[in-house]
């Protein structure tokens, strides 16, 4: 005859087993897949990546199908599509089989759970994964893209004032781009450097970046050169595009406080509701209960 603790025991033995298992994969998947973020991805690994982006391509269409694969993102942050790709899939994978041990461990422990419970934890663990993956390209994309338009204003202005001191258009384009530092300043720099190695003009280079990290900046700023390349006047150039880009940054911070402002407005309004009823509740029982009676 089984004694009445050693069925609940096992299977709080097997839920506790499970639970480890699940986030023991998850764990070495995670791993996994931070190391072939940050590396070069494997042959077998990239084809399995481009077939996988080709099908959300192909099936999505081409613009939903960048949205979906963050395109742009990644092109921003420098990562290997391949190697975040494989990032979302170790991710989901390994949320997904944590989510299913859990649900059995569950289901062995005797709880009560419907039967759709497992596979839509299962679907959103996956969910959650590549969200998780896609955590940090997304950050680092929207500190580039700040980045870039201070760094982009910034260029210009610099620009400008050692065009007004008489020096040539192609000498102050390079003595501008060693003046600056960050991310931004470093790839006007390498652009530069790359159009001065070729033997072409600076705005070669600016628009192969342009081509490359799709940031709107970047594009306005190689229109600039350009057209002070193609003899429109310089100083006026940069001015006018310095003066937009300031104007623009100041709409966006603008726009960021007034966002940041509602979302603070809405809890205190949901906290104020929450004490209006805290108080009237009460008011309200006596009443009722005094017409009861």
């Amino acid at each position: 005859m089984t004694p009445s603790g050693v069925l609940p025991a096992a299977r709080l033995l097997a839920g506790l087993c499970g639970a480890s298992a699940g986030i023991g994969c998850f764990l070495v998947l995670r791993t996994v897949a931070g190391r072939v973020s940050l590396g070069q991805p494997s042959r077998w690994l990239q084809a399995g990546a481009a077939w996988l982006n080709g099908q959300v391509t192909g099936t999505a269409g081409p613009e939903r199908g960048r949205r979906i694969l963050l395109a742009d993102e990644i092109a921003i942050a420098g990562r290997d599509p391949a190697a975040h790709t494989a990032s979302r899939v170790a991710h989901a994978t390994g949320l997904a089989i944590l989510a299913a041990l859990l649900a059995a461990a569950a289901a062995a422990m005797g709880l009560p759970m419907p039967v759709l419970v497992g596979p839509v934890a299962v679907l959103l663990a996956a969910f959650a994964g590549v969200t998780l993956a896609d955590r940090p390209v997304r950050r680092l994309a929207t500190q580039r893209r700040q980045e870039t338009k201070l760094a982009v204003a910034a260029y210009l202005e610099l620009v400008r004032v050692l065009l007004a001191s008489g020096l040539p258009l192609h000498a102050v384009l390079r003595l501008a781009a060693d003046a600056g530092h960050g991310w931004a300043f470093g790839q006007i720099r390498a652009a530069l450097a790359t159009s001065a190695a070729r033997n072409q003009s600076p705005d070669a280079g600016l628009d192969e970046l342009a081509g490359r990290v799709p940031l709107p900046e970047l594009r306005e700023l190689r229109l600039t050169i350009t057209s002070a390349l193609r003899g429109a006047s310089p100083v006026e150039a940069m001015d006018s595009k310095a003066t937009h880009l300031r104007a623009s940054e100041a709409a966006d911070a603008r726009a960021e406080a007034a966002t940041a402002d509602a979302e603070l407005e809405l809890p205190a309004a949901a906290v104020a509701l929450v004490f209006v009823g805290f108080l009237t509740y009460p008011l309200l029982a006596v009443l009722s209960s005094s017409g009861l009676t």
